[in-house]
Parts: C-alpha cells; sequence; structure tokens
C-alpha cells in the first residue's frame, strides 16, 4: 500500500516511532484534514447546561430523562441546542454514550434506549438539525456564527456537528452522575464520519464508533470497490459536509494529501470500532475494514496492538473485536441496528 500518504512519516522527514513522535504527527495530521477535509474545528466556548424537565419513569421505568438546555456563550451572543439524557436509576457514576442522530425524538428506531440502559449505561442525544442544518445554508443557528470567508478551510457542517458533541461533554463531564474517564461517541453514516471527526479533536472521548460512515469516514478512498461512493459523487452531493479546499481532488484521489487511516489514527492510542454492513456496498465495507489496518501503526507507536483483525475480506456477522481498533460487518443494509450498539457496549466494557 505505499501508493497511500505515509501515515508514520512527519513532515520533516522522520519517522513517527515513539509516543511523543505520534503526538507530534497527530497534530500534523489533524491540520492536514482541516485543511483539506473537514475545514477548522471552531474553537471551544464557555458552556452552561440547564436541565429544564425530568421524566421520572422511562425506558420501562428504569431511567431518568433530563431534557437539558446547552447554551454556549458566544460574547454578546449566545447559542442553545437541546440535550437528552437518559440516566438509569441508582447510584453511582455511569459510562456514557452520546450519539447524535437523525431525529428529534430520542425514542427513535435507531436508538434501543432500553437495552442501553439494561447494560448499565448512560445514554445522551443530540438532534443534528438543531445544531445546522444539513444543507448548504450557512445562516442557519450555529453555522450563523461562522461567516464564510472564502478560504477554503471554514468549518463544514460535519465539524460544526462535532463541536456540539464536545460541547455537549462539556457540561456532561460536570455532571456527578456521568463517568468522565469513559466517554463514547456514536453515529451512523454522515454522523459515522462526525463521531470520528469529534473524537479525532476531542481528546476526552476514550471509545469512537462509527456506523456505515463509507466516504470521507472510514472507508479508504484508494482502494475504493465495486459499488463504493466515490468521493466525485459525496463533493457534489453534499458540498456542505466539507471545507471547500477538498473539491480539488474531487476527480484525482491520488492527489488527497491524505487517506480516511490519518483520520482514525488521530484517535489512536483510544479505542475505535468501525461498524460495517454486508449488503452496503456505497459504504465499502472492505475499504473500512482495510483502514483499520493502514491506521494500527499510529497505536503501534503507543506500544497498544491496534486492529488484530484479518486482512482478507470479512463475511457477514464477522469481524475482531478485540484491540484499539476494532471492526465488525453484520448481516444486512445501511442501518444503525441492535447488533451495531451491542459491538460498541461490549467494546467498552471488555476496556474498562
Amino acid at each position: 500500500m505505499n501508493f497511500f500518504p505515509a501515515l508514520m512519516k512527519m513532515n520533516d522527514g522522520r519517522d513517527a516511532v515513539t509516543a511523543q513522535d505520534m503526538r507530534e504527527r497527530r497534530e500534523e495530521m489533524l491540520e492536514i484534514l482541516k485543511e483539506n477535509a473537514y475545514g477548522d474545528m471552531p474553537a471551544p466556548v464557555p458552556v452552561k447546561g440547564t436541565v429544564l424537565e425530568e421524566i421520572p419513569k422511562c425506558a420501562a421505568g428504569k431511567a431518568m430523562l433530563y431534557n437539558i438546555e446547552i447554551a454556549c456563550d458566544f460574547g454578546d451572543k449566545s447559542f442553545t441546542f437541546p440535550l437528552k439524557l437518559f440516566m438509569p436509576h441508582g447510584e453511582g457514576k455511569r459510562k456514557l454514550i452520546t450519539v447524535i442522530n437523525f431525529t428529534a425524538n430520542p425514542y427513535d428506531k435507531y436508538i434501543p434506549s432500553e437495552e442501553i440502559i439494561d447494560n448499565g449505561f448512560a445514554l445522551a442525544y443530540i438532534y443534528y438539525e438543531d445544531i445546522t442544518a444539513d444543507n448548504g445554508d450557512f445562516g442557519d443557528k450555529l453555522a450563523a456564527f461562522y461567516p464564510r470567508t472564502g478560504s477554503g478551510r471554514e468549518p463544514a457542517k460535519i465539524s460544526m456537528w462535532a463541536w456540539s458533541v464536545s460541547r455537549a461533554l462539556d457540561y456532561l463531564t460536570t455532571r456527578d452522575d456521568v463517568d468522565a474517564d469513559n466517554l463514547a461517541v456514536m453515529g451512523h453514516s454522515r454522523l459515522g464520519k462526525t463521531a470520528l471527526w469529534c473524537a479525532a479533536n476531542d481528546e476526552r472521548v476514550k471509545f469512537a464508533c462509527s456506523n456505515d460512515s463509507g466516504c470521507m469516514g472510514a472507508a479508504y478512498h484508494r482502494t475504493l470497490h465495486e459499488g463504493g461512493e466515490p468521493l466525485s459523487s459525496i463533493t457534489q452531493v453534499f458540498p456542505f459536509w466539507f471545507c471547500g479546499n477538498l473539491q480539488k481532488y474531487r476527480d484525482d484521489t491520488s492527489a488527497l494529501p491524505f487517506d480516511q487511516h490519518f483520520l482514525l489514527a488521530c484517535i489512536a492510542p483510544r479505542y475505535v470500532l468501525i461498524n460495517s454492513a454486508s449488503l452496503n456496498d456505497w459504504a465499502d465495507p472492505y475499504s473500512e475494514q482495510l483502514t483499520c489496518l493502514g491506521a494500527s501503526p499510529a497505536w503501534h507507536a503507543y506500544g497498544k496492538d491496534g486492529y488484530k483483525g484479518g486482512e482478507s475480506e470479512y463475511g457477514a456477522d464477522e469481524g475482531s473485536l478485540y484491540g484499539e481498533v476494532a471492526y465488525f460487518k453484520r448481516y444486512g443494509v445501511h442501518f444503525l441496528g441492535r447488533q451495531d450498539w451491542q459491538n460498541l457496549m461490549f467494546v467498552i466494557k471488555h476496556n474498562t
């Protein structure tokens, strides 16, 4: 795979060998991804969380549901968004999974909230269009705070959605019932890309999980398989997800100064789970698997195993859930289902 941008070669030509080298290399890779893929990540701002409502008998009476307002202080103005928090009844700090999702209803088809609670987890829920619309309107909600400058690397919509997860964590980590040492972020499809980008930037996230994230998520560009989504398509249909500079590469992925192993490697030495689906060719499951393999040297520099699975393509309901880089391809289509959640809960429990 020597036609890939070198993951472990630093900008000054040195090889990244040690953990300190890898910390420096991570900063270099983040800069490459901001400049050429997702745009700058907006800077943190002061955050205040206010509980607006407590519903004590949710998820078959097993949890409290808190309706919370997150207020982000921009000086003379503020930006607010709703956050839903399911907290199992009982004493002690709970491991937390934060999911960013496609509907305002936390009892969504993608979210088996009762099963998550039965496994002892707290669940925080963000509706992505409460942050900014999934379109090219950059005057909408949070986007209005970041006017376009024409630099080519302004914050794109994925960066804004990822930013909101980190601002929610600013509040959630202050709560006495949240285990701030065991934070996970989950997303599906475009929001799987968002979860990975959030974790790449926010080192408080111990576990990152993308589900069917595909092109510009967990799937390599340079190993695109038949039926997989090409960069030329995603940048034409959804240009607002990414910074303007990405358009330079839409018809020539060989010229990209990165591939998606850079994104995963920025999460090292923490944990990442890549979930795929056997009937979801558009997300290119085998390329997602290969990206796990290609990113693993970043973990090796920290003395970690990284990906412990194989290089040969997995079949349906196969994968490797051990090591810091886990991969699993369940049977089925483009969907966030029970197996995907069970995989994440297994990885968290096995590594805490």
